[in-house]
């Protein structure tokens, strides 16, 4: 009986340290597995596109037990803040405009939007509308009658340059207006069944470099006097350029309504991460910029300067570890 008894103790002893391994490897599993997150890119050939994906790699690079993942947007901004309120990417792109609309429930937006914070400023966008040389089209007057793509509804190209016709007294209606992507955009006006294509981006442009690599294209211009009644109406529009050379042919600057695009996060992400996350991008800016050569424009002092939502708590860590001071609106209330 002693020795049954024995057996027993023995034998139950060694199946407590068997689960025991198990429940360890167990939770060693549980705690390899990586956080993931959804990053906003817009579509396939953006600047936005580019940036995320190359933000998204140095994420899972340098941030440990990370997974991070573009997707696809066709809305780009709009979308990407509709879809971080309900907690379907986690980090994205936007342009401020957009930015500005959702935080007051006004625009595009049904409701405030209150999950939106910035984790960084990266860039001034410019309205740019390519059109073929032999077209003549050379300002906003001469659109009238034209066929002219403006981008997705939901996109913030068909935000700005809609703003834009407004505050320029132009009645959109006056357009014949088409909602093509870049790439749609830049084959109809190589097929001749669309005039201009707009888009709201950093410069180059790929889509219009790569329509001036085989067709003699033009640019549309404001004047002085257009670009400051525009940001009279809009003050998150201020004057920018493209500069000259920028595109095959196109040898003198244009002058076009500038917007600056900030990186966003939900309020819903870790403040760890969304600390990890500013601190990649800023100390190893210059991977950024392989993908994107205007990536350098992200700098505290411009993030301090042009940011529109509150800066996510994780982001204000790093920034007071820098002694940057924050304006107090951007402290999230």
């Amino acid at each position: 009986m002693r020795k049954n008894f024995g057996f027993l103790a023995l034998w139950g002893a060694g199946l407590a340290a068997f689960l025991g391994v198990l429940v360890f490897q167990g939770s060693m599993v549980l705690a390899k597995s990586p956080t993931r997150i959804a990053v906003g890119g817009n579509g396939i050939g953006g600047v936005y596109y580019l940036y995320s994906g190359a933000l998204s790699q140095m994420i899972n690079k340098h941030i440990p037990n990370v997974e991070a993942t573009v997707e696809v947007c066709a809305g780009s901004s709009v979308e990407h803040i509709k879809r971080m309120q309900i907690g379907e990417i986690q980090i994205a792109p936007a342009m401020n405009d957009a930015v500005f609309h959702s935080g007051k429930g006004t625009g595009q937006f049904k409701g405030a939007h209150d999950k939106i914070r910035t984790l960084f400023v990266m860039y001034p966008a410019v309205l740019q509308a390519a059109t073929l040389e032999k077209s003549g089209i050379k300002s906003f007057g001469d659109l009238v009658g034209k066929r002219v793509s403006i981008g997705n509804p939901g996109t913030g190209t068909y935000m700005m340059t809609m703003a834009v016709l407004e505050a320029l007294g132009i009645d959109s209606k006056s357009l014949k207006l088409a909602y093509l992507n870049w790439n749609e955009g830049a084959n109809a006006i190589r097929n001749g069944s669309l005039d201009v294509q707009f888009v709201a981006a950093g410069y180059p442009a790929p889509w219009i470099m790569d329509l001036g690599a085989t067709h003699k294209i033009a640019l549309l211009r404001c004047s002085d006097a257009e670009l400051a009644k525009v940001q009279q109406k809009f003050t998150y529009y201020p004057p920018a350029f493209i500069p000259g050379g920028v595109y095959s042919g196109v040898k003198e600057e244009a002058k076009m309504p500038g917007i600056w695009n900030s990186y966003i996060g939900s309020k819903d992400l870790p403040d760890d991460l969304a600390y990890q996350i500013t601190k990649v991008v800023y100390e190893r800016i210059d991977d950024l910029k392989k993908a994107y050569k205007e990536a350098g424009q992200a700098t505290p002092g411009n993030t301090m300067k042009y940011a529109i939502a509150p800066l996510h708590p994780g982001a204000v860590k790093y920034y007071k570890e820098k002694g940057v001071s924050i304006p107090e609106g951007l402290i999230a209330k």
